[in-house]
Protein backbone atom coordinates (compact mmCIF):
# COMPACT_ATOMS: atom_id res chain seq x y z
CA UNK A 1 0.00 0.00 0.00
CA UNK A 2 0.98 3.63 -0.11
CA UNK A 3 -0.48 6.22 2.24
CA UNK A 4 0.29 9.43 2.54
CA UNK A 5 3.17 9.37 4.73
CA UNK A 6 4.66 6.85 2.70
CA UNK A 7 4.76 8.75 -0.73
CA UNK A 8 5.86 12.23 0.81
CA UNK A 9 8.59 10.01 2.10
CA UNK A 10 9.52 8.03 -0.68
CA UNK A 11 10.00 11.98 -2.71
CA UNK A 12 13.33 12.74 -4.08
CA UNK A 13 13.23 16.10 -3.53
CA UNK A 14 17.09 16.34 -3.88
CA UNK A 15 17.44 14.87 -7.07
CA UNK A 16 14.78 15.46 -10.00
CA UNK A 17 11.42 14.81 -7.77
CA UNK A 18 11.17 11.29 -8.28
CA UNK A 19 10.40 8.23 -5.65
CA UNK A 20 12.95 6.42 -3.86
CA UNK A 21 11.69 2.87 -2.59
CA UNK A 22 14.21 0.39 -3.75
CA UNK A 23 16.09 0.60 -0.55
CA UNK A 24 13.30 -0.28 1.47
CA UNK A 25 13.40 -3.87 -0.35
CA UNK A 26 16.85 -4.63 0.11
CA UNK A 27 16.09 -6.80 3.19
CA UNK A 28 13.72 -8.82 1.90
CA UNK A 29 14.41 -9.11 -2.25
CA UNK A 30 17.03 -12.27 -1.81
CA UNK A 31 13.84 -13.77 -0.21
CA UNK A 32 11.71 -13.11 -2.86
CA UNK A 33 14.33 -14.36 -5.49
CA UNK A 34 14.46 -17.54 -4.13
CA UNK A 35 11.38 -18.63 -5.58
CA UNK A 36 9.99 -18.77 -9.50
CA UNK A 37 7.10 -17.13 -8.77
CA UNK A 38 6.84 -13.60 -6.44
CA UNK A 39 3.11 -12.78 -5.96
CA UNK A 40 1.94 -9.53 -4.50
CA UNK A 41 -0.86 -7.65 -4.07
CA UNK A 42 -1.33 -4.21 -5.79
CA UNK A 43 -3.91 -2.13 -3.47
CA UNK A 44 -3.49 1.07 -5.18
CA UNK A 45 -3.67 2.42 -8.74
CA UNK A 46 -1.42 3.40 -10.53
CA UNK A 47 -3.39 6.49 -12.01
CA UNK A 48 -0.90 9.51 -12.44
CA UNK A 49 -1.01 12.26 -10.47
CA UNK A 50 -1.72 13.65 -8.35
CA UNK A 51 -0.66 11.13 -5.82
CA UNK A 52 -3.24 10.50 -2.46
CA UNK A 53 -2.76 7.26 -0.37
CA UNK A 54 -6.27 6.98 1.85
CA UNK A 55 -9.42 6.54 0.91
CA UNK A 56 -8.46 6.99 -2.71
CA UNK A 57 -4.99 5.85 -4.04
CA UNK A 58 -2.53 6.54 -6.74
CA UNK A 59 1.22 5.46 -6.20
CA UNK A 60 3.90 6.93 -8.18
CA UNK A 61 5.04 4.50 -10.98
CA UNK A 62 8.23 3.83 -8.93
CA UNK A 63 6.84 1.91 -6.70
CA UNK A 64 5.64 -0.69 -9.16
CA UNK A 65 9.25 -0.05 -11.09
CA UNK A 66 10.69 -1.23 -7.70
CA UNK A 67 8.59 -3.87 -7.06
CA UNK A 68 10.31 -5.15 -10.58
CA UNK A 69 13.35 -4.67 -9.20
CA UNK A 70 12.95 -6.55 -6.58
CA UNK A 71 11.95 -9.64 -8.81
CA UNK A 72 8.49 -9.57 -8.25
CA UNK A 73 6.97 -10.99 -11.88
CA UNK A 74 2.76 -11.67 -10.87
CA UNK A 75 0.55 -8.41 -9.39
CA UNK A 76 -2.47 -8.87 -8.29
CA UNK A 77 -5.17 -5.95 -8.99
CA UNK A 78 -8.33 -6.90 -8.00
CA UNK A 79 -9.11 -5.69 -4.61
CA UNK A 80 -11.26 -3.24 -2.48
CA UNK A 81 -9.06 -0.39 -4.27
CA UNK A 82 -9.13 -1.28 -7.62
CA UNK A 83 -12.03 1.35 -8.60
CA UNK A 84 -10.27 4.03 -6.44
CA UNK A 85 -9.40 6.79 -9.58
CA UNK A 86 -12.55 5.19 -11.87
CA UNK A 87 -11.89 3.77 -15.01
CA UNK A 88 -8.88 5.38 -15.92
CA UNK A 89 -7.09 4.75 -13.06
CA UNK A 90 -8.00 0.89 -14.02
CA UNK A 91 -7.24 1.29 -17.52
CA UNK A 92 -3.73 3.11 -16.32
CA UNK A 93 -2.96 0.70 -13.90
CA UNK A 94 -2.63 -2.20 -16.40
CA UNK A 95 -0.93 -0.04 -19.10
CA UNK A 96 1.59 0.61 -16.61
CA UNK A 97 2.08 -3.08 -15.79
CA UNK A 98 2.35 -3.92 -18.99
CA UNK A 99 4.83 -1.48 -19.96
CA UNK A 100 7.14 -3.16 -17.46
CA UNK A 101 6.52 -6.48 -18.57
CA UNK A 102 4.78 -6.98 -15.22
CA UNK A 103 2.48 -9.89 -15.52
CA UNK A 104 -0.79 -9.34 -13.90
CA UNK A 105 -4.41 -10.49 -13.25
CA UNK A 106 -7.89 -9.57 -11.49
CA UNK A 107 -8.83 -6.52 -13.39
CA UNK A 108 -9.28 -6.24 -17.29
CA UNK A 109 -9.98 -3.74 -20.23
CA UNK A 110 -12.92 -5.85 -21.77
CA UNK A 111 -14.45 -9.50 -21.85
CA UNK A 112 -12.44 -10.07 -24.80
CA UNK A 113 -8.82 -9.55 -22.61
CA UNK A 114 -9.97 -11.71 -19.88
CA UNK A 115 -11.35 -14.03 -21.79
CA UNK A 116 -7.60 -14.42 -23.77
CA UNK A 117 -5.85 -14.14 -20.19
CA UNK A 118 -7.52 -15.76 -17.54
CA UNK A 119 -7.44 -17.68 -15.85
CA UNK A 120 -3.91 -16.60 -15.65
CA UNK A 121 -1.25 -19.64 -16.50
CA UNK A 122 2.20 -19.96 -15.11
CA UNK A 123 4.33 -22.51 -16.14
CA UNK A 124 7.69 -23.59 -14.91
CA UNK A 125 9.21 -27.00 -14.72
CA UNK A 126 6.60 -29.32 -16.55
CA UNK A 127 3.74 -27.42 -14.81
CA UNK A 128 0.91 -25.41 -15.27
CA UNK A 129 -0.18 -23.24 -12.25
CA UNK A 130 -3.79 -21.38 -12.63
CA UNK A 131 -3.72 -17.94 -10.94
CA UNK A 132 -7.46 -16.76 -10.02
CA UNK A 133 -7.84 -13.37 -8.01
CA UNK A 134 -10.94 -11.85 -6.60
CA UNK A 135 -12.36 -9.06 -4.40
CA UNK A 136 -15.01 -9.11 -2.15
CA UNK A 137 -15.81 -5.38 -3.01
CA UNK A 138 -14.99 -2.10 -4.16
CA UNK A 139 -15.27 0.36 -1.22
CA UNK A 140 -18.97 1.14 -3.42
CA UNK A 141 -17.11 2.44 -6.71
CA UNK A 142 -17.75 0.92 -9.81
CA UNK A 143 -16.37 1.40 -13.18
CA UNK A 144 -18.19 1.32 -16.77
CA UNK A 145 -18.32 -1.73 -18.90
CA UNK A 146 -16.31 -2.79 -20.80
CA UNK A 147 -14.07 -2.51 -17.91
CA UNK A 148 -14.08 -5.95 -15.70
CA UNK A 149 -13.21 -6.34 -12.06
CA UNK A 150 -13.07 -10.02 -10.44
CA UNK A 151 -15.80 -9.75 -7.77
CA UNK A 152 -16.13 -12.51 -5.57
CA UNK A 153 -19.07 -14.42 -7.31
CA UNK A 154 -19.61 -18.64 -6.75
CA UNK A 155 -20.89 -18.70 -10.63
CA UNK A 156 -17.77 -16.89 -11.56
CA UNK A 157 -15.55 -18.45 -9.80
CA UNK A 158 -16.82 -22.38 -10.79
CA UNK A 159 -17.15 -21.33 -14.40
CA UNK A 160 -13.04 -19.46 -14.04
CA UNK A 161 -12.31 -23.47 -12.17
CA UNK A 162 -13.69 -25.07 -15.77
CA UNK A 163 -11.52 -22.68 -17.68
CA UNK A 164 -8.08 -23.40 -16.04
CA UNK A 165 -9.07 -27.23 -15.82
CA UNK A 166 -9.97 -27.14 -19.56
CA UNK A 167 -6.34 -25.37 -20.07
CA UNK A 168 -4.64 -28.66 -18.13
CA UNK A 169 -3.92 -26.29 -15.63
CA UNK A 170 -2.16 -29.14 -13.16
CA UNK A 171 -2.59 -26.91 -9.87
CA UNK A 172 -4.65 -23.95 -9.18
CA UNK A 173 -4.23 -20.95 -6.73
CA UNK A 174 -7.09 -18.62 -5.79
CA UNK A 175 -6.48 -15.35 -4.35
CA UNK A 176 -9.41 -13.83 -2.38
CA UNK A 177 -9.42 -10.15 -0.95
CA UNK A 178 -11.99 -10.91 2.21
CA UNK A 179 -12.74 -10.76 5.20
CA UNK A 180 -13.49 -7.86 8.21
CA UNK A 181 -10.61 -5.98 9.02
CA UNK A 182 -7.96 -6.17 11.80
CA UNK A 183 -9.19 -9.22 12.84
CA UNK A 184 -6.98 -11.87 13.69
CA UNK A 185 -8.52 -14.99 12.79
CA UNK A 186 -11.03 -15.64 9.69
CA UNK A 187 -14.78 -14.90 9.79
CA UNK A 188 -17.89 -16.95 8.72
CA UNK A 189 -17.35 -15.17 5.02
CA UNK A 190 -13.91 -16.30 5.17
CA UNK A 191 -15.07 -19.37 5.92
CA UNK A 192 -17.94 -20.32 3.57
CA UNK A 193 -15.95 -19.04 0.62
CA UNK A 194 -12.55 -20.96 1.65
CA UNK A 195 -14.91 -24.32 1.20
CA UNK A 196 -16.70 -23.08 -1.44
CA UNK A 197 -12.75 -22.82 -3.26
CA UNK A 198 -12.56 -26.28 -2.19
CA UNK A 199 -15.59 -28.10 -3.42
CA UNK A 200 -15.30 -26.74 -6.55
CA UNK A 201 -11.29 -28.15 -7.41
CA UNK A 202 -9.15 -25.03 -5.95
CA UNK A 203 -6.06 -26.34 -4.00
CA UNK A 204 -4.76 -23.35 -2.29
CA UNK A 205 -6.53 -20.10 -1.37
CA UNK A 206 -4.50 -16.98 -0.36
CA UNK A 207 -5.93 -14.18 1.77
CA UNK A 208 -5.62 -10.65 2.13
CA UNK A 209 -7.45 -7.30 3.07
CA UNK A 210 -7.86 -7.88 6.99
CA UNK A 211 -4.60 -6.08 7.37
CA UNK A 212 -3.73 -8.05 10.17
CA UNK A 213 -1.72 -11.85 9.86
CA UNK A 214 -4.23 -14.67 9.89
CA UNK A 215 -3.62 -18.50 10.45
CA UNK A 216 -1.69 -20.84 7.78
CA UNK A 217 -3.10 -23.71 7.57
CA UNK A 218 -2.29 -26.98 5.58
CA UNK A 219 -5.15 -29.43 5.38
CA UNK A 220 -6.03 -32.90 4.09
CA UNK A 221 -9.11 -33.06 1.73
CA UNK A 222 -11.55 -36.14 1.06
CA UNK A 223 -8.85 -37.42 -1.18
CA UNK A 224 -6.42 -37.83 0.76
CA UNK A 225 -4.70 -34.35 -0.73
CA UNK A 226 -3.20 -31.83 1.13
CA UNK A 227 -4.24 -27.88 0.56
CA UNK A 228 -3.24 -24.57 1.95
CA UNK A 229 -4.91 -22.06 3.30
CA UNK A 230 -3.37 -18.60 4.14
CA UNK A 231 -6.25 -17.09 5.88
CA UNK A 232 -4.52 -13.46 5.85
CA UNK A 233 -0.80 -12.39 4.66
CA UNK A 234 -1.29 -8.52 6.40
CA UNK A 235 0.39 -5.78 5.40
CA UNK A 236 3.57 -6.41 3.62
CA UNK A 237 4.30 -2.55 3.39
CA UNK A 238 1.89 0.38 4.69
CA UNK A 239 1.60 3.19 7.02
CA UNK A 240 -0.76 1.75 9.52
CA UNK A 241 0.22 2.10 12.93
CA UNK A 242 -1.81 -0.22 15.61
CA UNK A 243 -0.35 -2.66 16.86
CA UNK A 244 -1.11 -5.56 14.56
CA UNK A 245 -0.84 -3.63 11.42
CA UNK A 246 2.61 -2.79 11.67
CA UNK A 247 3.89 -5.44 9.14
CA UNK A 248 2.50 -9.01 7.57
CA UNK A 249 4.43 -12.22 6.24
CA UNK A 250 5.90 -13.31 3.43
CA UNK A 251 4.79 -17.12 2.76
CA UNK A 252 6.92 -19.17 0.12
CA UNK A 253 5.16 -22.74 -1.01
CA UNK A 254 7.33 -25.30 -2.82
CA UNK A 255 5.13 -27.61 -5.41
CA UNK A 256 6.43 -30.65 -7.13
CA UNK A 257 5.09 -32.93 -9.94
CA UNK A 258 4.84 -36.46 -9.13
CA UNK A 259 3.41 -39.03 -11.22
CA UNK A 260 1.60 -36.03 -13.69
CA UNK A 261 0.16 -34.90 -10.08
CA UNK A 262 1.28 -31.22 -9.05
CA UNK A 263 1.75 -31.66 -4.95
CA UNK A 264 1.91 -29.60 -2.02
CA UNK A 265 5.67 -29.77 -0.46
CA UNK A 266 6.83 -27.56 2.14
CA UNK A 267 5.24 -24.42 3.27
CA UNK A 268 7.44 -21.76 4.97
CA UNK A 269 7.20 -17.77 6.15
CA UNK A 270 8.84 -15.18 7.16
CA UNK A 271 7.09 -12.54 9.66
CA UNK A 272 8.16 -8.74 8.57
CA UNK A 273 8.36 -5.53 10.45
CA UNK A 274 7.49 -2.24 8.65
CA UNK A 275 10.18 0.63 10.11
CA UNK A 276 9.75 3.54 9.08
CA UNK A 277 13.09 5.85 9.15
CA UNK A 278 14.82 8.51 7.72
CA UNK A 279 17.93 8.54 6.53
CA UNK A 280 19.67 11.47 4.83
CA UNK A 281 17.57 12.78 2.08
CA UNK A 282 14.81 10.49 2.07
CA UNK A 283 12.77 8.62 4.80
CA UNK A 284 12.60 4.67 3.71
CA UNK A 285 9.68 2.21 5.05
CA UNK A 286 11.88 -0.53 5.28
CA UNK A 287 10.60 -4.47 5.52
CA UNK A 288 12.62 -6.03 8.08
CA UNK A 289 12.69 -10.27 8.08
CA UNK A 290 13.46 -11.39 12.53
CA UNK A 291 16.85 -10.27 12.82
CA UNK A 292 18.98 -8.26 15.16
CA UNK A 293 19.90 -5.64 13.10
CA UNK A 294 21.19 -3.30 16.19
CA UNK A 295 23.70 -6.00 16.93
CA UNK A 296 25.70 -4.95 13.64
CA UNK A 297 24.48 -0.94 13.65
CA UNK A 298 23.82 0.41 16.88
CA UNK A 299 20.55 2.34 16.76
CA UNK A 300 19.35 1.02 13.26
CA UNK A 301 15.90 0.56 14.64
CA UNK A 302 15.15 3.12 18.06
CA UNK A 303 13.81 2.17 21.21
CA UNK A 304 10.31 2.35 20.50
CA UNK A 305 10.32 0.76 17.23
CA UNK A 306 12.18 -2.06 18.53
CA UNK A 307 9.45 -2.32 21.54
CA UNK A 308 7.23 -2.31 18.36
CA UNK A 309 8.92 -5.14 16.71
CA UNK A 310 8.73 -7.30 19.56
CA UNK A 311 5.20 -6.58 20.20
CA UNK A 312 4.54 -7.34 16.11
CA UNK A 313 6.57 -10.64 16.17
CA UNK A 314 5.12 -11.89 19.57
CA UNK A 315 1.91 -11.35 18.76
CA UNK A 316 1.56 -13.85 15.57
CA UNK A 317 3.94 -16.28 17.14
CA UNK A 318 1.17 -16.68 19.92
CA UNK A 319 -1.45 -16.47 17.11
CA UNK A 320 0.54 -18.97 15.14
CA UNK A 321 1.79 -21.13 17.57
CA UNK A 322 -2.32 -21.66 18.69
CA UNK A 323 -3.66 -21.65 14.95
CA UNK A 324 -0.88 -22.42 12.43
CA UNK A 325 -0.58 -26.31 10.67
CA UNK A 326 1.81 -27.58 8.44
CA UNK A 327 4.08 -24.31 8.29
CA UNK A 328 7.47 -23.10 9.28
CA UNK A 329 8.78 -20.56 10.14
CA UNK A 330 12.16 -19.10 8.77
CA UNK A 331 14.58 -16.98 11.16
CA UNK A 332 17.52 -15.07 9.47
CA UNK A 333 20.53 -16.63 11.07
CA UNK A 334 23.48 -13.89 11.23
CA UNK A 335 25.91 -16.93 9.90
CA UNK A 336 24.12 -17.96 6.93
CA UNK A 337 24.90 -16.10 3.64
CA UNK A 338 21.42 -14.00 3.90
CA UNK A 339 22.78 -13.16 7.45
CA UNK A 340 25.87 -12.35 6.34
CA UNK A 341 24.59 -9.87 3.13
CA UNK A 342 22.48 -8.28 5.88
CA UNK A 343 25.54 -7.80 7.91
CA UNK A 344 27.27 -5.87 5.14
CA UNK A 345 24.10 -3.54 4.49
CA UNK A 346 23.99 -2.46 8.49
CA UNK A 347 27.81 -1.86 7.89
CA UNK A 348 29.76 -1.32 5.01
CA UNK A 349 31.10 -2.92 1.49
CA UNK A 350 32.77 -2.37 -1.59
CA UNK A 351 30.59 -2.52 -4.84
CA UNK A 352 30.67 -1.63 -8.37
CA UNK A 353 28.94 1.61 -9.42
CA UNK A 354 28.00 1.03 -13.13
CA UNK A 355 28.22 4.98 -14.34
CA UNK A 356 25.99 4.38 -17.98
CA UNK A 357 23.25 1.53 -17.48
CA UNK A 358 20.10 -0.04 -19.24
CA UNK A 359 17.52 0.77 -16.35
CA UNK A 360 16.36 -2.92 -17.68
CA UNK A 361 19.09 -4.38 -16.16
CA UNK A 362 18.26 -4.31 -12.67
CA UNK A 363 15.29 -6.83 -13.67
CA UNK A 364 17.32 -8.72 -15.86
CA UNK A 365 17.09 -12.48 -15.02
CA UNK A 366 20.68 -13.35 -15.02
CA UNK A 367 21.37 -9.76 -13.07
CA UNK A 368 18.79 -9.34 -10.58
CA UNK A 369 20.54 -10.83 -7.82
CA UNK A 370 23.77 -8.65 -8.28
CA UNK A 371 22.23 -5.39 -9.61
CA UNK A 372 20.49 -3.05 -7.49
CA UNK A 373 19.62 1.09 -6.98
CA UNK A 374 20.47 2.64 -3.63
CA UNK A 375 20.14 6.41 -3.18
CA UNK A 376 22.56 8.20 -0.66
CA UNK A 377 22.42 10.44 1.91
CA UNK A 378 21.81 12.99 -0.50
CA UNK A 379 19.46 11.33 -2.16
CA UNK A 380 21.42 10.79 -5.33
CA UNK A 381 21.36 7.40 -6.70
CA UNK A 382 23.36 4.71 -7.44
CA UNK A 383 23.45 1.79 -9.49
CA UNK A 384 25.42 -1.06 -8.48
CA UNK A 385 26.43 -4.03 -8.99
CA UNK A 386 27.15 -7.21 -5.98
CA UNK A 387 28.31 -6.66 -2.52
CA UNK A 388 32.26 -7.51 -2.15
CA UNK A 389 34.19 -7.57 1.02
CA UNK A 390 37.47 -6.27 -0.67
CA UNK A 391 38.76 -3.50 -3.27
CA UNK A 392 40.19 -7.15 -4.64
CA UNK A 393 37.06 -8.79 -4.97
CA UNK A 394 35.27 -6.01 -6.77
CA UNK A 395 38.21 -5.21 -8.99
CA UNK A 396 37.92 -9.23 -10.51
CA UNK A 397 34.29 -8.31 -11.12
CA UNK A 398 34.77 -5.06 -13.13
CA UNK A 399 36.48 -7.30 -15.53
CA UNK A 400 33.46 -9.85 -15.86
CA UNK A 401 31.86 -6.25 -16.57
CA UNK A 402 33.81 -5.15 -19.02
CA UNK A 403 33.96 -8.20 -20.97
CA UNK A 404 29.96 -9.01 -21.20
CA UNK A 405 30.06 -5.14 -22.12
CA UNK A 406 27.61 -4.23 -19.62
CA UNK A 407 28.61 -0.54 -19.16
CA UNK A 408 30.79 1.44 -20.31
CA UNK A 409 32.29 2.47 -17.14
CA UNK A 410 32.52 1.27 -13.65
CA UNK A 411 33.50 2.73 -10.30
CA UNK A 412 34.43 0.78 -7.59
CA UNK A 413 32.84 2.35 -4.58
CA UNK A 414 32.37 1.60 -0.51
CA UNK A 415 28.97 1.91 0.80
CA UNK A 416 28.86 2.81 4.74
CA UNK A 417 25.38 3.74 5.84
CA UNK A 418 23.88 5.35 3.12
CA UNK A 419 26.97 7.03 2.10
CA UNK A 420 29.04 6.56 -1.35
CA UNK A 421 32.19 6.98 -2.02
CA UNK A 422 34.65 6.10 -4.45
CA UNK A 423 37.60 3.96 -4.20
CA UNK A 424 40.99 5.22 -5.90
Amino acid sequence: MQHDGQIEAAHNKAFGGGYEYDDGFKFIKPIINEYDFKIANLEVTLAGKPFKGYPQFSAPDDLAITLKNAGFNVILTANNHSCDRGSKGVIRTLDKLDELELVHTGTFRNKEERDKNYPLILEENGMKIAILNYTYGTNGLSVEKPLIINYIDSSVVRKDVERAVALKADYIICNLHWGKEYRSLPDGYQKKWEAYCYKVGIDMVIGGHPHTVQPIQKKMNANNEEQLTVWSLGNFVSNMQTRPTRGGVMVGVELEKKNEKVELGDVGYNLIYVLKKKEGAITQYYILPDFDYNKFRPGFIDAENRQRKNYFFGDSRKLYKEHNIGAVESIVDENSALGKLYQKYLTSYYSIELKETDPSLLSNQYMKNSLFKTVDYRGQQHILYGVYDSKIEAEMNVRFLTDCHISSEQNIVIVTNGHVTSVK
